[in-house]
Formats: structure tokens, C-alpha cells, sequence
């Protein structure tokens, strides 16, 4: 610090001589405002605030100023604007597309007596699958279902049991006992169709009970015409079913000995 002090006293010097100098100029010469002034530098008889103001200069001047008096072009508004940087605004595209499945219909029905089963699928819409049992029948015997009373309850099936056949209310059981399981993934009801069993000799009224366990069944249903339906069941989709079936004929003073024919139908369908 000590060496500045001579510059100091330099500096201080020539400019107090400067400033004579200055103050000595003919009234013409002189200009209109201190020379200092006018070139916008500061005084230099502030010896400090000179020295410190400029001792670093590197002769370069640089301004950056904004405003509405600086416009050129007065519809572009500079402020009206989004700062482009995903960091801090993030963007998007984005399409909807719409999707839709077709899941093709199915059903399935599986009949089971007491010697086999006769199973059915259809796949697809407008497919009728129909199928005829193939090596068992429901054959109503007295040997073989035995005599039942008008509550299904067992009678026996002794080929030679003596009934009053006009005054008692007796049946024949069918030998089998049907299961019937039916699943589709749409609506769909369940149905039994069958009308009474024939001869040459006359008709024979069919009656059928219906459970959905096989210790607990519904009343009795008589199908006493050709084509008598009996709606058991409609379900949701993916809803499966279980019914139990059982048939008998009367046993009867107006019915005539013989074999008598028929047809029963399980029939379940898509809605």
C-alpha cells in the first residue's frame, strides 16, 4: 500500500493542473459546458470516485434496457408468450380410440340319467345343436321304477303288487332319475317339452316333477297334450342351472295294457 501513495499524489497533481489549464481557455474557446460534463465523464477534480470509476476500464460498454418506448413494430406484444421449456410447461398429443370385442356366443346342456349322459354345445349364434339319447331310454316299469302314490312316495315294484287301480291313486315311476346342467355366456332359459305318450290303443298322460336339489322338488306338471311346454328356468349370462327331473304314468282302470310311445324334449336356448 505504501507504493500507491506516489501514484496517488500524481495523479492528484496532473489533474489540479488539468483543471487550471481548463479554466485559463480564451471566452470563445471555451466550451459551452466543462468538457467533462459534456463527454458524460465524471469530475476529475473527484480524484477518488475518477480513479476508482475508471482505473478498470477495459474499453468495452455494453446496455441491455426494455420498455414500451423501445418498439418497432407496435402488434407484436413481446409479453404475450409461453416460456418454451418442458421442464417448466410440459406438452402432450393425444388421440381416443375407440375398441370393441366380439365374444361369440356359447351354450352347453348335459343330460344324465342313471346308465349315461348325452352332453350338447353350440357354438357360435344360429347354431341349433340337437341330439337323441344313444343307448339308454326312459322306460316306465313296474319291475324297474316301481309304483309310486300320487306324493312319489315308493309303492314297491313287485311285478304281481295288488292295487285297487279304481279307487287308489297310483303310478308308475320312470326308471331314471335325470340331471340336467346348462350353462351359456348369454340369457338364455331352459325348458322341457313333451306331450303324452301314445298307443293304438289311447293316450297316457305324462307327469313330471322338478327340483333344483334332489331332495327338495316342485309340484307335479302333467303334459296331457302334444307339444306342452314347461318353462323351468331363465338365467343370466354366466349363470349355470342344475335341475333334477323325474316322470311317472298313471296306473289307471281307464288305461288299457300295452306299450305306449313318446317323446320328451330338454330344450334350453339363448334370449
Amino acid at each position: 500500500m505504501k507504493k500507491i501513495y506516489p501514484v496517488l499524489i500524481t495523479l492528484v497533481l496532473l489533474s489540479l493542473s488539468v483543471a487550471t489549464i481548463a479554466s485559463g481557455y480564451p471566452g470563445d474557446l471555451s466550451p459551452e459546458y466543462p468538457w467533462w460534463e459534456y463527454n458524460n465523464a465524471i469530475d476529475p477534480t473527484d480524484i477518488i470516485g475518477y480513479m476508482f470509476g475508471h482505473i478498470f476500464d477495459d474499453g468495452k460498454v455494453t446496455w441491455n434496457k426494455t420498455g414500451d418506448e423501445f418498439v418497432n413494430i407496435d402488434w407484436i406484444n413481446r409479453t404475450d408468450y409461453v416460456f418454451d421449456d418442458n421442464r417448466v410447461n410440459g406438452q402432450s398429443v393425444e388421440m381416443t380410440l375407440e375398441a370393441r370385442a366380439f365374444i361369440p356366443s356359447y351354450l352347453e346342456m348335459k343330460v344324465t340319467g342313471n346308465k349315461g349322459q348325452t352332453g350338447l354345445r353350440s357354438y357360435g349364434p344360429g347354431i341349433d345343436t340337437k341330439a337323441a339319447s344313444s343307448g339308454y331310454l326312459l322306460v316306465f316299469d313296474n319291475e324297474i321304477g316301481g309304483f309310486v302314490d300320487d306324493r312319489w312316495n315308493m309303492l314297491g315294484h313287485n311285478p304281481h303288487s295288488e292295487f285297487d287301480i279304481q279307487n287308489d291313486q297310483v303310478y308308475i315311476q320312470g326308471c331314471d332319475l335325470f340331471k340336467v346342467e346348462v350353462y351359456a355366456n348369454d340369457n338364455y332359459k331352459y325348458e322341457v317339452e313333451a306331450g303324452p305318450l301314445t298307443s293304438e290303443k289311447g293316450s297316457l298322460p305324462l307327469h313330471m316333477r322338478s327340483g333344483f336339489s334332489m331332495q327338495r322338488f316342485g309340484g307335479t306338471f302333467v303334459f296331457d297334450e302334444d307339444g306342452k311346454i314347461f318353462e323351468v328356468a331363465e338365467k343370466e349370462a354366466c349363470e349355470e342351472l342344475t335341475v333334477y327331473h323325474q316322470f311317472r304314468v298313471p296306473y289307471g282302470r281307464n288305461i288299457a295294457q300295452g306299450r305306449y310311445d313318446g317323446t320328451i324334449v330338454f330344450r334350453a336356448y339363448t334370449l
